[in-house]
């Protein structure tokens, strides 16, 4: 942690900033260690102040303090920050913009007197973008749980299965397994449903010969996991159901092959999309090839038509194209794959050929 507050600091000097206000909880906790909900960072090159109320000072003395910070107590959180800055003379304060509401700004500035705010864009949230080697072991302790919680739930997506259960059995498991959270609202998706890209679990029952899209993630020790499977149930009643997946399967496997370093992400994704285009399912696959994740569960940088940036040694994001067929069906195979220096690995390790659950 102390080595993330060194490169804080490095990048608000190369950016011109002598201070900077952190109250993101995502980049609070990467900083500090914070695992609370109401902490706030004020950091300059020679002070890292940390803000909480008195829920949370003895976990923040527990949890920040060995990472350089001092806790201070408020009662009145802006008035409190803005005291602070005018005492330690900050003449510039950056905030940030991508994450504090106007209504927080216009608290925090009617405390800073003549304190001129800043944005900082994404300058705190960057920092996040290639994993350490402790990040990369949560994230496969993460992966670890959803898989094993998987591997039971198979056997249930069977005929007459109601989706709010199968996502019920399926996140008390990951629960049991020692999972403290969910990454997201897990996704079952069966039939005709499938074909929503985000259509969480209903109370439809599931049918013999559809398709079963899930796509399900669990958080432990603060990181993400994320995988999405299709699987049929018996042999699929839609003729195209077998030649759609295999499709999907091999822009996958695309996309995961042209992960390397200095590999644009955009590239990327034009890789696995190309594959879909080329069956002529280009206008069936509307969102990006994959996305970064970590602390949450969408993070920059991201595999899309509209991504920025190349991918470098260190990163984690998905890989997960899909076609959608309205009223027919859907298919969609998601991986993580980590940036290595000689191309990428799988943190993912469930097979995504064709399975029945029958």
């Amino acid at each position: 942690m102390t080595t993330r507050l060194s490169r804080l600091r490095r990048a608000l000097a190369d950016q011109g900033f002598s201070a900077a206000l952190v109250t993101n909880l995502p980049n609070v906790r990467y900083l500090s260690g914070y695992t609370g909900t109401e902490g706030s960072l004020l950091v300059t090159v020679d002070h890292a102040l940390f803000f909480t109320d008195s829920r949370y000072t003895v976990q923040a003395g527990i949890q920040v303090t060995p990472h350089g910070f001092e806790v201070v107590e408020f009662r009145k959180k802006f008035e409190e920050i803005g005291a602070y800055v005018q005492r330690l003379g900050i003449r510039s304060l950056g905030f940030e913009d991508e994450a504090m509401t106007v209504s927080f700004h216009k608290q925090l500035a009617g405390n800073l007197g003549d304190v001129k705010t800043v944005p900082l864009g994404n300058l705190a949230t960057s920092l996040r973008v290639i994993k350490d080697a402790a990040e990369i072991a949560a994230i496969r302790k993460a992966v670890a749980v959803q898989e094993r919680a998987m591997e039971k739930l198979l056997p249930m997506v069977v005929p007459g299965a109601v989706e709010t259960h199968l996502a019920f059995e399926l996140e008390t498991e990951m629960r049991r397994l020692g999972a403290t959270a969910f990454s997201f609202e897990t996704i079952v998706g069966s039939g005709p449903r499938g074909a929503m890209p985000h259509g969480v679990a209903s109370d439809k029952k599931v049918a013999s010969g559809e398709l079963v899209v899930l796509d399900w993630g669990c958080v432990v020790d603060g990181y993400c996991s994320d995988q999405t499977l299709t699987v049929s149930v018996g042999e699929p009643s839609d003729p195209d159901a077998r030649k759609v997946y295999q499709i999907v399967l091999e822009a996958q496997r695309a996309g995961i092959g042209a992960v390397k370093p200095g590999m644009a992400m955009k590239a990327i994704d034009r890789v696995a999309r190309d594959v879909i285009e080329a069956a002529g399912y280009g206008d069936r696959f509307g969102h990006g090839t994959g996305h970064s994740l970590g602390l949450e569960i969408h993070e920059e940088p991201r595999a899309s038509m509209m991504g920025v940036g190349d991918a470098q040694v260190g990163m984690v994001f998905t890989v997960e194209p899909g076609i959608y067929l309205p009223g027919r069906f859907g298919v969609r195979l998601e991986d993580i794959v980590l940036v290595t220096e000689n191309g990428a690995e799988c943190l993912t390790t469930m097979s995504k050929q064709w399975r029945s659950t029958l």
